[in-house]
């Protein structure tokens, strides 16, 4: 992946898009960061995992500061980080979204057996080990609590 990004940034520099290279410039420097910390040095290699998680977590930045922006009225300041989002987004595998992560969530539930919310954790690992970080944890936990309620739902009547 920091083999693309350095190549899209080369691009960039050439057709003179300072936003986009601005960006591509703060996920190199994410990546090279990262790689320094897992004591791989600058020009370390990280894995896909690895790599994974820094632009997720560059992603998840942006998107706390633009819904902070919302907050603050600034408009102008949040559509700038929404626009960094998509340059991230073009780099992140493709994920599992909506019927397609219900599935997925479903299966993790009747592989743990798990039946109270008690043992979420359970099933977001047995999630995290089949699917890695092609999923959106927040969503996969929101769908988790509407099992869990149509369980209890169930269970009422």
């Amino acid at each position: 992946m920091l083999e693309r990004l350095q190549a899209d940034l080369k691009d960039s520099m050439l057709a003179k898009d300072s936003a986009r290279t601005m960006v591509l410039r703060s996920a190199i420097t994410a990546f090279r960061n990262e790689a320094i910390a897992k004591g791989l040095g600058p020009q370390g290699s990280l894995t896909d995992a690895d790599a994974l998680q820094v632009m997720k977590r560059l992603i998840r930045t942006c998107e706390d500061s633009a819904e902070q922006y919302d907050k603050a009225g600034r408009a102008d300041k949040a559509g700038a980080e929404r626009a960094e989002i998509d340059v991230l987004k073009a780099y992140m595998p493709a994920m599992l979204e909506g019927p397609a992560l219900e599935a997925a969530v479903r299966a993790a539930l009747l592989e743990t057996g798990v039946k109270t919310k008690n043992g979420i954790g359970f099933v977001m690992r047995a999630l995290q080990t089949v699917h890695g970080g092609r999923y959106d944890g927040k969503e996969a936990n929101q769908i988790l609590q509407k099992i869990f309620a149509e369980f209890t739902d169930t269970d009422a009547k």
